[in-house]
């Protein structure tokens, strides 16, 4: 299960990514974080105009007030974890557009942030509730055969090796290999078990 520090963090760290589920766990503590910071923000806006004096100090320019950054700094976040939640629960993201029904389409968009998480694979990515998941991790192996995490740079290192001399070993293992396959697929040859 997520916690608050790990959903904020998540949130923000997918900030502009659409593609992919977000938990319940992970929407709930994203919004609980950001109703609470709104409120602070709000309340110091109205100590401030309490304090200055609202008749000669209210401005008319909202980037004056504490709650208006905090609204643009969270404004692209709040949408995009909302789509990945539609896409947890297995709607499209789409259904976002129903904030703009009247009345109705709030209210409907709150019901489906509330469903519980598809458990299995969807068109959007495995469950985020599972271990590893959210990234798509190939698995290889190395030299002594053990599974590991794919590297991309792996590729790469082949460059480190280019100037190595192979084996006598090597080389008698991959003409017998070379021969075995033109056996099989040339000659028409079974391969040898």
């Amino acid at each position: 299960m997520m916690g608050p520090l790990a959903a904020v963090n998540s949130v923000f760290s997918k900030f502009f990514k659409i593609m992919g589920r977000a938990s319940r766990a992970e929407y709930w503590w994203y919004i609980g974080f950001y109703v609470v910071v709104m409120i602070a923000a709000v309340s110091f806006d109205v100590w401030s105009l309490g304090t200055a004096g609202v008749v000669g100090k209210l401005s008319y320019n909202p980037f004056d007030y504490f709650s208006t950054y905090w609204l643009l700094i969270n404004f692209v976040p709040s949408i995009t974890v909302t789509v990945r939640r539609l896409h947890d629960a297995g709607f499209s993201g789409f259904f976002f557009l129903l904030y703009f029904v009247p009345f109705i389409g709030g209210l409907m968009v709150f019901i489906m942030m509330l469903l519980p998480s598809k458990p299995d694979t969807n068109i959007y990515g495995p469950p985020p509730h599972l271990p590893g998941s959210g990234t798509n991790r190939r698995m290889s192996t190395d030299r002594s055969g053990t599974a590991r995490a794919h590297d991309p740079m792996q590729g790469y290192a082949v460059l480190d090796r280019i100037n190595e001399k192979p084996t006598p070993e090597v080389i008698a293992a991959r003409k017998e290999e070379v021969r075995a396959l033109y056996e099989q697929r040339v000659l028409g040859r079974p391969a040898p078990t």
